[in-house]
């Protein structure tokens, strides 16, 4: 590859990178591609070279926010190890998600929680890309649950993801307060004996980073 080609090639990269920040911060439409270039200190006229429009732009950021929101989701369950339930920390993954260091960091956070409030305004195409993750994080959280729940683990996952998902929104949605610190403590709580799993809980080999862009 050229010089010129890998330079835009690095360019296009670090744009959707950016973007995929910027939306979880500040929702889809909240940054405009004037302020998105000046940010990155790329002329507005430079965004047409990468993408045909902001669309098309909307799509690449979003599938690499899901994709890589999937990928630590199954960091934190698994360890990168294939969990069985006996193999899987999910009280971890109830820890990390629900406290307030996540509730904060919406950037480098969840990109379901950022941004599924975005999604029944936008195409059908990008409610799809939600759809496609959300099952696969539904199937994750299926295979991390404890082995006596797997006759209904797609059940059992999907009120547990719904409830973190809406727990994490509540409480980015009152601020830092004591209602906030409530809601992530309180549900986390919840989530953890209803599971049964403040009595086993795998000590972990090392810190994982947060969820990514």
């Amino acid at each position: 590859m050229g010089y010129s080609k890998a330079s835009k090639a690095n360019t296009h990269a670090r744009l959707v990178e950016a973007a995929a920040a910027r939306f979880k911060e500040r929702g889809i439409d909240g940054i405009s591609l004037a302020d998105l270039m000046k940010e990155l200190k790329l002329t507005h006229g430079g965004f047409y070279r990468h993408f045909d429009s902001r669309d098309e732009l909307v799509a690449e950021a979003l599938a690499l926010a899901l994709a890589r929101s999937g990928e630590t989701m199954r960091e934190r369950l698994f360890d990168g190890a294939k969990g069985d339930g006996t193999q899987s920390d999910l009280a971890g993954f109830i820890d990390f998600y629900l406290n307030e260091a996540h509730r904060d960091g919406r950037a480098g956070g969840c990109a379901v929680a950022a941004l599924a409030g975005d999604a029944p305004r936008k195409s059908v195409q990008v409610q799809a890309q939600f759809r496609e993750q959300i099952e696969r994080n539904i199937a994750a959280l299926s295979e991390a649950l404890p082995p006596n729940t797997a006759a209904d683990s797609r059940e059992q996952a999907l009120v547990m993801l719904s409830t973190l998902y809406g727990a994490l929104t509540m409480a980015r949605a009152v601020g830092d307060s004591p209602l906030s610190r409530e809601v992530l403590r309180t549900v986390r709580k919840r989530l953890t004996d209803a599971g049964g799993l403040n009595k086993k809980r795998r000590p972990r080999k090392k810190e994982l980073a947060p969820i990514r862009d």
